[in-house]
């Protein structure tokens, strides 16, 4: 059996929550047969780590605003048959550094983003974002539509104003860290309430005890409210595209959302659908926020589909 020092060599350096973090992000791989691929940059004094298999045209997945890159532990197991999959921890997430997101928010989201991907030397490739990784997704395809082949947005930010009150109250100083603090039960409730319909599906108890386990990274509340100061303030986002920014993309662009999902409701999604040129809308249903954890297989088909081989 490989060990954590030998599957990733950095395992040592880690914390004692660095390297909980690590053990349960290797078992929710694990559930889709994956045995831990992954490496650590450093970009501008910031430590970022990412999963990395496969061959063949790049596909980069961004996750969204919780957990990390392993929350796409279905999708890695099917795309890196037939692509390079890389899989970033976004900063203040996974195994990364907790180093907030700065206002505004997409430049802040763009610069990351833009040296990770130079520091890869990627210079064309697919991008499928969830969320917050989304809106990531949005602002490279506008603001490098020369490295974007194909786009896939599931449940994007930055699209309207509405955000979950619980979000906006996190970002009030002492009610914040309040909310943010490492806790089950919240972790838990918000998980059954607005990521799944199905909270009892197979790999639910492994992901979120991974998903639980990144809240406990030292510094990770701070981060996390100051990410959250740059995301909204209590009116709702901060930062939403127009429209001249969203009829620009010129990709091909997939949209897949929640049925129920309540974070970003209906209007969003059809506003993409309305402005984004070869733009194409797929509602999943008995979905919320997180499609790809209540109908992986679904949303393996729609990407693997929309993706191809080439």
């Amino acid at each position: 059996m490989i060990t954590p020092e030998q599957a990733n060599p950095e395992y040592a350096e880690l914390t004692v929550a660095g390297r909980q973090i690590f053990e349960s992000m290797c078992a929710l791989l694990k559930r889709a047969g994956l045995e831990y691929q992954g490496h650590f940059l450093d970009l501008s004094g910031r430590r970022i780590h990412y999963l990395d298999y496969g061959e063949g045209p790049t596909v980069l997945l961004l996750h969204g605003g919780g957990a990390g890159s392993a929350i796409w532990f279905r999708q890695i197991e099917v795309l890196s048959k037939t692509h390079r999959v890389i899989a970033p921890d976004h900063p203040v997430f996974g195994l990364s550094e907790q180093v907030a997101f700065e206002k505004p928010l997409v430049q802040s989201m763009m610069t990351y983003l833009t040296e990770f991907i130079d520091a890869l030397g990627l210079d064309e490739f697919d991008v499928v974002g969830l969320s917050m990784g989304a809106q990531g997704a949005l602002g490279l395809a506008i603001n490098s539509p020369e490295r974007i082949k194909k786009l896939a947005v599931i449940g994007s930010a930055g699209l309207g104003k509405s955000f979950p009150l619980v979000f906006k109250l996190a970002t009030v100083p002492l009610l914040g860290r309040l909310i943010l603090r490492p806790n089950r039960w919240g972790q838990d409730n918000y998980f059954k309430t607005m990521e799944v319909v199905d909270s009892k599906f197979d790999d639910a108890p492994v992901y979120r005890q991974y998903a639980f386990d990144v809240t406990t990274s030292e510094g990770h509340v701070g981060a996390m409210q100051a990410s959250l100061r740059a995301i909204t303030t209590l009116a709702g986002q901060r930062e939403i595209f127009s429209d001249s920014e969203l009829m620009s993309i010129s990709a091909p662009t997939l949209a897949v959302w929640g049925e129920h999902d309540k974070l970003f409701p209906a209007d969003h999604r059809a506003r993409l659908a309305r402005l984004v040129p070869n733009a194409t809308l797929h509602i999943v249903e008995s979905a919320a926020h997180v499609p790809l954890l209540d109908h992986p297989d679904l949303v393996n088909e729609l990407l693997a589909g929309f993706l191809g081989s080439d």
